[in-house]
């Protein structure tokens, strides 16, 4: 059984920003769990959930992520009496706790420094150098705005920028190696995340739209970037066997056993498999408030690590990428055994190291790698 669990904790699902793709919005996004709420929730996963998925124990970890909405429009007080909360409670359970979050940054200067010291640093953020998607009161300009002086701040503070996610729709493809190029020069880890269907419609890019804006993003990245960038990092350290593709503490999105490994705490008590999931509304499982779960469910979810499509079975890159994310083979299939319909993206990106390697050599690729990390 695995040793790690990696719980989402959306507080609330409001925003101060309105940006046109995202996942989580929501007509009604005032909702916000309360500390007392918090801790209700936390004991019935602890008490309640932790002895059938098998993951706590003194040498176990929860990751927890403070996701939104917005973490930023919780009030000081309560957000920090929050966190406290689940340290103590978490830590009666695991081994080691370890917390972060993600914000927009669009705040005052004190109010993201506040959040920062919280989370020892641990924060992400969301980039979009040059397109209109992400806005505040309708304005793109005033969105990077509000985030570069954020950002600045962090910087002066830690001396490095937090790492960052840049959503790839049809309108952000020709921005891909731009936010590349971007990261690898602030110095920052960022994350390629496809556009998914969620709380808003979204203009997804097409499979060989991806399989040519990624693969070229990759070919400018391999071997001459100064930072990890996500998707790409992870697929090639577990193909050229830096990796452990086969653990069971494998990274999202290309791991089987989610269920297993990963919870989600909406503001109403609702529990999903993990963040993705509860945006799509996809399987709920109960509610921690209500002290509800469907352990029937949650067993047929768990078995997606041995429901294996029989073309994935058969792949040669499959011990690298587990079949892709489960949300997304829910959305392309209906089915959580399914296939992702991104399996062509990934594909060319194996292919691609595997040309690389072929290139350079594996000692040299993975020496590079390793710089990265460094």
């Amino acid at each position: 059984m695995s040793r790690h669990l990696t719980l989402h904790v959306r507080l609330l699902k409001g925003c101060q920003a309105d940006c046109s793709y995202c996942s989580s919005w929501t007509l009604d996004g005032g909702r916000r769990m309360s500390p007392d709420e918090y801790a209700r929730a936390l004991r019935f996963v602890v008490d309640v959930l932790l002895p059938g998925f098998g993951c706590a124990g003194p040498a176990s970890t929860v990751s927890v992520q403070y996701v939104g909405g917005e973490i930023l429009l919780v009030p000081p007080s309560e957000l920090r009496a929050c966190v406290e909360i689940g340290r103590e409670i978490l830590g009666t359970a695991f081994g080691e706790v370890i917390d972060g979050a993600q914000s927009n940054l669009v705040a005052s200067e004190r109010r993201v420094l506040g959040l920062d010291a919280l989370f020892g640093g641990r924060l992400g953020t969301s980039v979009d150098g040059r397109g209109t998607q992400r806005t505040v009161r309708g304005s793109a300009d005033a969105y990077r705005a509000a985030v570069a002086r954020s950002r600045e701040a962090l910087l002066r503070r830690r001396r490095r920028r937090p790492g960052a996610i840049f959503v790839v729709d049809r309108q952000g493809l020709g921005n891909v190696e731009y936010e590349i190029e971007a990261a690898s020069q602030g110095g920052y880890q960022l994350i390629l995340r496809p556009v998914f269907s969620g709380g808003r419609a979204v203009n997804e890019a097409s499979v060989p739209e991806l399989v040519d804006v990624l693969g070229r993003a990759f070919d400018a990245w391999a071997m001459r970037s100064r930072v990890p960038v996500e998707p790409f990092m992870l697929l090639l350290t577990r193909r050229i066997g830096l990796a452990n593709a086969t653990s069971q503490g494998s990274v999202c999105p290309f791991q089987r056993n989610c269920a297993a490994v990963s919870l989600d705490i909406e503001p109403d008590g609702t529990l999903f498999t993990c963040l993705d999931m509860a945006d799509s509304s996809q399987f709920p499982l109960g509610n921690a408030l209500r002290g509800t779960f469907d352990w029937d469910l949650w067993r047929q979810l768990r078995s997606r690590t041995d429901t294996i499509d029989p073309r994935c079975a058969s792949c040669p890159f499959f011990m690298a990428c587990q079949g892709g994310c489960m949300s997304e083979a829910i959305h392309h299939t209906g089915s959580p055994y399914g296939r992702s319909d991104l399996c062509a993206v990934w594909t060319d990106l194996f292919h691609r190291i595997d040309a690389l390697v072929e290139r350079h050599g594996r000692q040299e690729v993975s020496a590079w790698a390793h710089s990265l990390v460094a």
